[in-house]
């Protein structure tokens, strides 16, 4: 019997897995093709429409159709957000190209549904008929730059995101009313959305990550302190920052040997300037980031401020590398301080954990083997993707 057909919006191609949101979306593609013929429609930047098909995608027998798009300057992107029909985020996505290239494919596929990665991407539902679109939500936009807008304060950065966080909160649940189903990263922000959008169909789809990828730990000496994360990610940037400046210089007094890594895509002009005043490492376009995990003693997640799910905190998890996070970096995971992860609140209560493990590496067998157990029990790729087609499988067509 001929499979049925489905069609994956993602705002860039998936691969590599070289970042959290990556990993993320390639779990969509990955779950949709072990039932769905899957057409893939993606961002890609211009001039790269012909380059080759990544070979993981063409063994999942997904097509793709690529879009060029560069997103529009920030000026005009962010006075469309505060007079356009969207907000920023929204409009920084939009392309009149990809609604046509979708509702072409539609037509001809007739797709049982299309599966929206993130919000903006959701915004293209007019071009699918009655087709019905589920929403993954990656995190709940509003949320996020919300708090992005408090870190901010009254400047006129943080102005500007208290008035997009607004806007977002309307589109947000607009858009989770208009789709078939929403799949929420976490349970807490499942219950946000349900309130946000009363009647709308919520479930909470968490995220899928192939625990094969990580290889066996083999730390080098001097220890390595990670600090991994796509820098692109203006939290990821904040927090790297306020850790550098209130918490590394602790660990450098009392363990001078100590190195930190900070590994992670599009490190900002600021953060490469101070990790260089710090002293620290400077990794960017890593070959393999489970690779570093590998190496690395810990993980360091000085998080204050985003949403959604941490994708680095999963994979450290899989790869049985010990975790020191702020409360916010695990929200919403399940973990519980000192059994799965050592917390602290402040850049400085971050370093004492790591000082103490440093001189303690005993401390650390607990939470890694109940860090993996979790991430067999819950993360892993098979059975997330099970749980995704069960729940499409309710709304598809």
């Amino acid at each position: 019997m001929a499979r049925r057909s489905a069609i994956v919006l993602t705002p860039r191609l998936p691969w590599p897995l070289d970042d959290g949101g990556r990993i993320a979306l390639w779990q969509t593609i990955w779950a949709a093709a072990q039932e769905y013929d899957v057409t893939l429609l993606s961002f890609v930047p211009p001039g790269s429409e012909t380059e080759p098909s990544p070979r993981p995608l063409i063994e999942l027998g997904v097509t793709i159709v690529r879009v060029p798009f560069r997103p529009p300057p920030l000026p005009v992107a962010a006075v469309s957000g505060l007079f356009g029909r969207m907000p920023y985020t929204l409009a920084r996505y939009w392309s009149a190209e990809f609604a046509g290239r979708l509702r072409e494919r539609v037509d001809v596929l007739t797709p049982s549904y299309v599966l929206a990665n993130h919000l903006h991407m959701a915004s293209y539902i007019a071009a699918i008929g009655d087709t019905p679109m589920v929403l993954r939500q990656h995190n709940v936009e509003h949320i996020w730059m919300e708090r992005h807008a408090r870190e901010r304060g009254f400047t006129p950065s943080g102005l500007y995101a208290r008035l997009q966080a607004a806007r977002l909160k309307g589109a947000e649940g607009s858009l989770c009313r208009a789709v078939a189903l929403t799949l929420a990263i976490q349970d807490g922000e499942a219950e946000i959305l349900r309130d946000l959008a009363p009647g709308a169909c919520v479930a909470t789809l968490p995220i899928g990550i192939d625990l094969a990828r990580y290889p066996p730990r083999r730390p080098v000496e001097p220890a390595v302190l990670l600090l991994a994360a796509s820098f692109s990610w203006p939290p990821n940037v904040d927090g790297a920052l306020r850790f550098l400046s209130e918490g590394w210089p602790r660990v450098r007094a009392g363990a001078p040997e100590a190195r930190l890594r900070l590994a992670g895509k599009n490190p900002p002009a600021s953060l490469i300037k101070a990790a260089n005043r710090a002293g620290a490492e400077i990794a960017a376009n890593v070959p393999s980031m489970p690779d570093e995990f590998a190496r690395a003693t810990l993980l360091f997640v000085p998080l204050w401020a985003g949403a959604g799910a941490r994708v680095k905190i999963v994979e450290a998890m899989a790869a049985r590398l010990p975790i020191v996070a702020t409360p916010l970096a695990c929200e919403g995971l399940g973990l519980t301080p000192g059994t799965h992860y050592l917390e602290g609140e402040t850049a400085a209560e971050l370093a004492n954990q790591a000082l103490a493990l440093l001189r303690d590496p005993a401390r650390s067998n607990g939470p890694v083997h109940a860090g993996r157990a979790m991430a067999e029990e819950r993360w892993s790729l098979p059975a997330v993707a099970r749980l995704q087609n069960e729940l499409v499988a309710q709304v598809a067509r």
